[in-house]
């Protein structure tokens, strides 16, 4: 039980200091409300939808009056017949986003052959095509009398979301609050060896478990506290939880446990504290950006993406925001688990081998 004295130790010096617990909850927070407050509330206005109808034919004119008919659409008027009054329109800053309508759509769909309809959108809103897109193909479906797949589980709840920016943000802010974590655990594990602390520890029998546990269960009340916080936060602000509560949270709760993992390799290579407080910040923003915090990462070059998905991060935040916004259950998100469960064997496995190497110094 030596693990549990370190641990009761560790966690009255993680409380003592309010300044870097605050900072650890409240950032965060600051975050959320900053782009809360920027990008949200939108999806209760209707999108701004211009149209290009280049066919010009009887069905295509059905088609325009069926998008006309969706609430969350408000079609521009008057209806453009070419692509290139829509282009100029959308550089003058006049229009945001429009679908066109090709030459032969008509005569394609008589004879039921395929036809491809295209969105164009100005870069400086890069949320609407994922909110225009499923919109515009399930009313093409439905147009083409072609069943949509639907869920009947959500169809059942008849649960509408209130605001998609906030479900998309919150979970994304969750784990980026879970990573300020790893400067957390670092910072207390170099900060103990500075004061000669961690070199009193290794002359007693304590063995190197005692002291891996002493310095990542005092984190766990953190990773409850910090997750509730943020979901309370996120469903005060209009999160829709449509899935299990106690998935999103699972999900939530393991990328905390790997980031602690981070924190500890952190802690046992770092020098000092100011590297260990300061070094960790070059990546963990540029982290949290490219894989999907705060916007999509279908939107940056595929290096990138590639990059974020061999990381951990991203399948936390996509795994969560499945369960939270489209209510899939714990064995459609198994690829994303495997992937950040793997990740926090790994580094914890990892972070063992280099504090038994510094202990045996």
């Amino acid at each position: 039980m030596r693990f549990w004295e370190i641990g009761k130790r560790n966690l009255k010096e993680l409380y003592r200091d309010p300044v870097s617990l605050g900072f650890l909850l409240g950032m965060p927070l600051a975050f959320i409300l900053i782009f809360s407050f920027a990008f949200g509330g939108q999806d209760t206005r209707p999108i701004s939808l211009g149209i290009v109808d280049e066919d010009q034919s009887q069905i295509s004119a059905v088609f325009v009056d069926c998008l006309e008919s969706i609430p969350a659409f408000e079609v521009s008027s008057p209806i453009y017949k070419s692509q290139t009054e829509a282009e100029e329109e959308l550089n003058a800053g006049g229009l945001s986003i429009y679908l066109l309508i090709p030459h032969g759509f008509g005569e394609a769909i008589e004879h039921h052959q395929a036809s491809k309809l295209t969105l164009a959108y100005n870069q400086a809103a890069p949320m609407l095509p994922q909110r225009v897109m499923p919109i515009v193909r399930e009313a093409a479906l439905g147009f083409l009398n072609i069943p949509v797949p639907l869920n009947v589980e959500l169809s059942e709840k008849q649960v509408e979301i209130k605001d998609e920016y906030i479900n998309y943000l919150i979970p994304g802010m969750a784990v980026f609050g879970l990573m300020i974590l790893i400067t957390s655990v670092g910072g207390i594990m170099v900060r103990d060896r500075a004061r000669g602390f961690l070199s009193r520890l290794m002359t007693t029998p304590a063995r190197p478990s005692d002291f891996i546990f002493g310095y990542t269960l005092p984190f766990i009340p953190v990773i409850i506290i910090s997750i509730a916080i943020y979901l309370g936060v996120g469903i005060l602000m209009g999160l829709s939880i449509i899935g299990n509560f106690g998935l999103a949270f699972l999900i939530l709760f393991i990328m905390g446990i790997c980031c602690m993992g981070i924190g500890m390799i952190l802690g046992t290579l770092a020098k000092s504290e100011e590297q260990a407080s300061g070094a960790p910040w070059m990546f963990i923003v540029p982290l949290a950006m490219i894989s999907g915090a705060w916007w999509p990462v279908e939107q940056m070059p595929s290096v990138i993406k590639s990059i974020a998905e061999a990381l951990p991060f991203i399948h936390a935040m996509d795994a969560c925001r499945d369960v939270i916004t489209k209510g899939v259950g714990f064995t459609s998100i198994l690829p994303e688990l495997y992937w950040f469960i793997g990740w926090t064997a790994a580094l914890f496995a990892i972070g063992i081998v280099l504090f038994r190497r510094s202990m045996a110094r």
